[in-house]
């Protein structure tokens, strides 16, 4: 989450040994994890209300199928743009336009709104639901794509906190309504759909206060990214590939013989999906770990080369802060990495057992520690894709979370016909293979890196004319001559004003 490193600096830079690293790291926890914990907890707290008021389990899989669902495929549809939001949001900044960031977001959810919408309505209509449900649910995933794009537009400008508080008061409203509900004798299940949809609006609201009262508003215009897609458009597919990368194995097993159909068009694999969800969590440890690494130490290294290339360093003092760069780099990685894969021994071995003492069966703990050891190399993966973005290597990104999206849904295809006992192996041989091509490709380019800097860059920059560009360029003429047009009637029209004006004066003073 963008912002966070600012705060973890200071609190290291400040005196306090043990004391300040423990609150970094609480910190860091808090930003990055906080709103999935919550959204993991209100979710849990929904169920054990439907369960309390005797809701069928058919009823208790609708809303808790409904609802991943609706988290799920928003996230996919807006993490399509938000790294291309954030870049485009950063440039502005810098470069002082911050009159253009509202008209983006809104021109962003516009066209957020549209697609989704139409993909909603077309899902919703196969279900055999309460035509209320499917309006609330509509609602629902509507709202969520907002959401998803204002967290981006919040974030950037170090409003973290704000997120979180969201998502808290989000949460609560969502249990406390739900409560409220149920003992208004309404439906159970209409009761959690209803109470999880105003959460989430009322946290939608709060969101775009900050957001109005932060940016600066300029003209609205449905093509303001328009002139960045030609740009940045490899950010749009690193977004989409880095969300089907996440999820495109679970999509895999929906289609496995362990399917379960909650209702007709909705189904999930209980076995799959349930050791997956547990395996997840265990890659907390990583995210946290790797946002200290990279925003205190690895930045830092970065920072000083750079700042030897564009003030006057000689190009021994460069390669120098180039090595340097790199140990740090691989230090870091391997330092993260050497603790989650600990992390995951603890979790196969104790985490695993106490899941198999409660829930769990044989086939659902061996996907289980297949998936722990295949999160590992995920978020390794994870960390190089923003590695390489740290140094601008769009194409290298967009390759690289392309690759182990195809290949984990290739490699979970492939596995299939072997039977459940080889389920989430797939996933894991993709995260291996991928983290291997990754490592050596950034181990490549950081020995190169003085090549990219400065033989890469054109001598003369020109900004990149491509058919956005054009379209954009089409549409802000079209609006210009209109306004001119209105312009002109307008001075007519005020031309006239004076003389009739003066007529209907004279008039009434007639009839006086």
């Amino acid at each position: 989450m963008a912002g966070v490193g600012f705060e973890l600096k200071k609190l290291f830079r400040r005196k306090g040994g043990y004391i300040n690293t423990l609150k970094a790291y609480a910190t860091t926890a808090v930003v990055t994890e906080g709103p999935m914990v919550l959204c993991i907890v209100m979710l849990f707290a929904i169920r054990t209300l439907l369960r309390m008021w005797n809701t069928s389990f058919s009823d208790q899989e609708v809303y808790l199928i409904t609802t991943t669902y609706i988290m799920v495929f928003s996230l996919i549809l807006s993490n399509s743009l938000l790294m291309f939001i954030s870049r485009f949001i950063s440039d502005c900044i810098y470069e002082d336009n911050k009159d253009q960031i509202l008209p983006s977001f809104f021109c962003t959810i516009a066209y957020l709104l549209v697609l989704g919408g139409i993909i909603a309505v077309i899902y919703l209509a196969l279900l055999d639901i309460p035509f209320l449900h499917k309006m609330l649910n509509f609602l629902h995933f509507e709202v969520m794509l907002i959401l998803w794009t204002q967290m981006a537009y919040l974030s950037a400008i170090k409003k973290y906190l704000k997120v979180l508080t969201g998502f808290l008061i989000a949460a609560l409203l969502a249990i406390g309504g739900s409560i409220v509900l149920m003992l208004l004798s309404i439906n159970p299940l209409t009761a959690a759909f209803l109470a999880s949809t105003a959460g989430f609006v009322l946290m939608m609201i709060l969101y775009m206060q900050e957001l109005i009262t932060f940016y600066p508003m300029g003209p609205l215009s449905l093509v303001t990214l328009f002139p960045y897609l030609d740009k940045y458009k490899s950010l749009i597919l690193t977004g989409f590939f880095s969300a089907v990368g996440l999820f495109g194995h679970n999509f895999v097993y929906w289609c496995s013989e362990y399917r379960t159909h909650v209702i007709p068009h909705m189904i999930y694999c209980m076995k799959y999906d349930v050791a997956c969800f547990w395996a997840s969590l265990t890659i907390i440890p990583f995210l946290v770990i790797f946002v200290v690494a990279l925003e205190v130490n690895f930045h830092k290294a970065y920072r000083t080369y750079f700042d030897t290339i564009l003030y006057g360093g000689t190009l021994t003092d460069i390669r120098t802060e180039n090595r340097n760069l790199r140990r740090t780099a691989f230090r870091e990685l391997a330092h993260v990495f050497e603790l989650q894969f600990f992390v995951e021994l603890l979790c196969i071995t104790f985490l695993g057992n106490f899941l198999q003492n409660s829930a769990f069966d044989l086939e659902m703990l061996s996907i289980f520690r297949y998936l722990c050891v295949g999160y590992c190399f995920y978020v390794l993966v994870k960390s190089l894709v923003t590695m390489l973005l740290y140094f601008d290597d769009r194409k290298g990104a967009a390759v690289l979370s392309g690759s182990f999206a195809g290949l984990s849904i290739l490699c979970s295809v492939l596995v299939l016909p072997a039977g459940i006992e080889w389920y989430g192996t797939g996933f894991l041989v993709a995260g291996a293979l991928c983290a291997i091509f990754g490592l050596k490709y950034l181990h490549r380019y950081l020995e190169r890196l003085e090549y990219q800097v400065f033989c890469r860059q054109p001598l003369f920059y020109e900004e990149p004319q491509g058919i956005f560009k054009n379209l954009a360029d089409l549409v802000n003429e079209q609006e210009r001559q209109i306004s001119l047009l209105h312009q002109y009637k307008g001075g007519n029209a005020k031309a006239d004003a004076p003389e009739s004006g003066h007529d209907e004066e004279v008039v009434i003073d007639e009839k006086d």
